[in-house]
């Protein structure tokens, strides 16, 4: 069995995608999916997958607007998957993030790479702003970002150890030991921009320097057909002459 975790709360049209990618998954095993809504009124008590069991986990105190409460809701969905499992019986453990896009093979690819490693991430990843139709590649060479993270139990003493840092994949990525950080073509895009309650990365906030894609050929390159599905948010051109994203040094 691999499980899930999903933090979320207030992100109706988020939980929404992230339900209809999840459906869309290849991988054959069992599945738990812990979702944690921490916000009221519940935008999450519905979500259904054929095949998976879901659990619903409703921190309390709910969360307050300027709040961040990733790291609690983290690790509550880890609590609760493991009172509800033995460790020996969790092959994996997936961060979820509610507004990400995650190809229909993400799942069964992750699992191949961590096969005979504790963690395995996908560097290099690709952050795409739907409101501002802007995206960047980030020079994430010594981790990866915590939605494209999945690591077994052996590591989860390092994941508790790094939720409460101002960057909590870098410094899970710092400390994992034995851990397999790949390229494999992007098998899940940093989504982001869209509407409800604020996300806290930097490809959220208009400043991030970013290269324009006006016309979602870049997105259409990634994501393909379901790139209809972002098409609604964009906000006008106004960003067009935005100075392209920099890579800079270590």
């Amino acid at each position: 069995m691999i499980g899930l975790i999903t933090p979320t709360g207030a992100r109706q049209e988020q939980i929404n995608l992230c339900q209809l990618w999840m459906s869309k998954q290849t991988y054959p095993g069992n599945v738990v999916w812990v979702i944690v809504d921490d916000a009221y009124p519940q935008t999450t008590n519905y979500i259904t997958r054929p095949g998976w069991k879901i659990i619903n986990v409703y921190p309390d105190p709910i969360w307050q607007s300027g709040e961040n409460t990733q790291a609690r809701n983290i690790a509550a969905g880890l609590n609760a998957l493991l009172s509800a499992y033995k460790r020996e019986e969790i092959e994996a453990i997936f961060i979820i993030e509610d507004d990400d896009y995650y190809k229909p093979f993400y799942l069964e690819r992750m699992m191949l790479r961590l096969n005979g490693f504790w963690a395995a991430g996908e560097r290099h990843t690709i952050y795409y702003n739907v409101v501002t139709r802007r995206h960047v590649t980030n020079p994430n060479n010594y981790h990866s970002s915590l939605f494209q993270t999945a690591f077994k139990v052996e590591a989860i003493q390092e994941l508790e150890n790094s939720l409460w840092h101002r960057f909590i994949d870098s410094e899970f990525w710092k400390n994992v030991k034995n851990g397999n950080l790949f390229n494999e073509g992007n098998l899940a895009i940093g989504i982001k921009g869209m509407a409800g309650r604020g996300g806290i990365g930097a490809g959220h906030k208009i400043a991030m320097n970013m290269q324009t894609d006006i016309n979602l050929n870049y997105l259409k390159s990634q994501i393909g057909e379901d790139i209809k599905y972002y098409e609604q948010y964009y906000s006008g051109d106004r960003f067009a002459q935005h100075p392209a994203f920099i890579k800079r040094g270590h």
